[in-house]
């Protein structure tokens, strides 16, 4: 039997006087299992065969669960800073991040304004030939102004949600993903860091 394995990328670069990136992988499979049963609830034949996910079907994903235009996103997404060296793990919650943590940087502005940064995805596209085909979305650089006394940025992570979930320190919302630096960054006040977040799906 034939198992195909479909693969998604994140990452996040931020810029102050140097470019830093972060990349995870995440695989996905799945398969069809179908079973026949006659008139009388006799079984007949069952089969159990790979699936592929198409181009459009990797759109459909991104765009539903990151675009505010989705079914499932109607505000944000929202990317924040961290201010400590945390081991990203699959458990994370924005409370381990948060409160358990203390995980959160906050010396910044966006627009002025002390929130986290709302990231607006542009449509996914696709390029190269099925199966192999690569999708992605990239959302416009969000700039953080830093403020107060500036501190270390080890940092990002994206949460979806609605409600509080733009509010600094605000434990709403749903984790999307983290990652850090490869090497921690000193900020003091009036840099400005820009982030761009990218996710690509591929099979």
């Amino acid at each position: 039997m034939l198992t195909e394995k479909q693969g998604f990328g994140d990452h996040a670069v931020a810029t102050m006087a140097t470019n830093a990136a972060n990349g995870e992988m995440l695989g996905v499979e799945g398969h069809y299992h179908v079973v026949c049963h006659d008139k009388d609830g006799n079984f007949k034949w069952e089969e159990k065969f790979p699936n592929l996910v198409v181009q459009g079907g990797k759109e459909l994903l991104l765009n539903t669960l990151l675009r505010t235009t989705g079914t499932y996103t109607t505000v944000g997404p929202f990317l924040g800073l961290t201010k400590v060296s945390l081991t990203p793990v699959a458990t994370d919650t924005m409370t381990t991040l948060v409160t358990t943590n203390a995980g959160e940087f906050i010396n910044y502005t966006v627009g002025g304004s002390a929130v986290r940064g709302t990231a607006v995805f542009a449509a996914s596209g696709s390029s190269g030939a099925t199966p192999s085909n690569v999708t992605t979305s990239t959302a416009a650089a969000i700039t953080y102004t830093i403020t107060g006394a500036g501190g270390t940025v080890f940092g990002c992570f994206l949460v979806t949600g609605s409600g509080a979930v733009s509010t600094q320190s605000s434990t709403a919302g749903t984790l999307y993903s983290e990652g850090n630096f490869a090497t921690a960054k000193v900020t003091t006040a009036g840099d400005t860091v820009a982030v761009t977040y990218s996710t690509t799906a591929t099979s």
